[in-house]
């Protein structure tokens, strides 16, 4: 024990620096330290403001409810889509026009053959002939995008035109 007194009395200087040194990095890590306390607390108090233990409580099962809620009309909102999606497969929404001449003494693309079908394929294809002195309408079904019976090149190109995507224009042949 002597001999560190004896040692620390030799080298009071360094020692008294040293000292000096960790109290001033001991001082910057408390200051550090209060900022650091002081903040969380305004963030708790800004969080727990106006709200007692009881508060919190029901404030959580609120959100909690109200989360409950959303969740379910989310689900109740993915049953509606579903139920549009399928109903859009049987929705005749392809449709292809074609307009031309049926007969050379009769111009202006007066006659059409017009494909109207769903996603499936399934729909009509409905052809009208336009003459000089009549009018001829005809209806084929579709399945599949398939006839039964026989097609004209103008009906084979309004099954094709109603495949391809956007706009359609109405095609004069």
């Amino acid at each position: 024990m002597e001999s560190i007194l004896h040692s620390l009395s030799n080298h009071v200087s360094e020692a008294f620096l040293v000292l000096a040194i960790l109290f001033v990095v001991f001082a910057v890590w408390t200051i550090n330290l209060s900022r650091k306390v002081r903040r969380m607390n305004l963030r708790w108090k800004e969080l727990m403001d106006g709200a007692s233990g009881d508060n919190l409580e029901r404030m959580l099962y609120d959100h909690l409810r109200e989360r409950m809620q959303v969740q379910a009309r989310m689900d109740g909102l993915g049953e509606q889509i579903q139920v549009l999606e399928d109903k859009m497969l049987g929705t005749k929404r392809h449709l292809g026009l074609v307009r031309y001449d049926a007969f050379e003494d009769v111009g202006g693309s007066q006659s059409f053959a017009m494909a109207l079908y769903d996603d499936r394929g399934d729909g009509a294809l409905i052809t009208s002939l336009i003459g000089r002195a009549d009018c001829r309408v005809y209806c084929k079904p579709l399945v599949g995008g398939r006839s039964e019976r026989n097609l004209s090149q103008e009906e084979q190109r309004a099954i094709q035109d109603a495949v391809k995507p956007g706009p359609k224009s109405i095609v004069s042949h």
